[in-house]
């Protein structure tokens, strides 16, 4: 399991893009038993991200001077995508700025190829999340845009986050 987790980092680093698109992976801890734990979980690891993050990147950028919602608004924000979705997303958002379309911070088939291995590492039984539909997002960043994917198969995790003030 250790030499997958360190596998899973390293492809989640390759997605990260230094003040606009951050990573984290590893372990993931439940809050309580069943599917709404497995959320609960995912939520927390991503609200972690985002206070870590805040703190160090955002707040002198942010629009909403509180910073990122609690990790209950996180867990609200999340909506269950399927593995196609989460590659597509992930691709997305590692290499398009959501502030300015033009703006790329790599090439979108390298982005979706290391998003796809993401999703294959943690396999075919593997829960998506994503804070974006096909119309709209829910916020969770404190940043004017924001976007999201996180994922699990239970024991391990990754999160992809974009943010972007205009």
């Amino acid at each position: 399991m250790v030499r997958r987790d360190d596998e899973l980092s390293v492809l989640m680093k390759r997605l990260s893009h230094r003040g606009r698109a951050y990573v984290r992976s590893g372990q993931l801890r439940p809050t309580s038993g069943g599917a709404s734990g497995t959320v609960a979980a995912v939520a927390a690891e991503v609200h972690t991200l985002l206070r870590q993050l805040y703190r160090k990147d955002w707040q002198q950028f942010a629009s909403d001077a509180a910073g990122p919602v609690d990790v209950q608004q996180v867990e609200e924000a999340l909506d269950g995508i399927d593995a196609e979705n989460a590659v597509s997303l992930m691709g997305c958002f590692a290499s398009q700025c959501l502030v300015w379309s033009d703006t790329t911070f790599m090439d979108r088939a390298e982005a979706e190829a290391v998003a796809g291995q993401v999703v294959e590492l943690l396999g075919a039984e593997a829960q998506w999340w994503s804070n974006w539909d096909d119309s709209s997002w829910t916020g969770v960043s404190g940043c004017t845009f924001d976007g999201l994917v996180a994922g699990t198969d239970g024991h391990r995790f990754a999160v992809l986050i974009q943010v972007g003030e205009d």
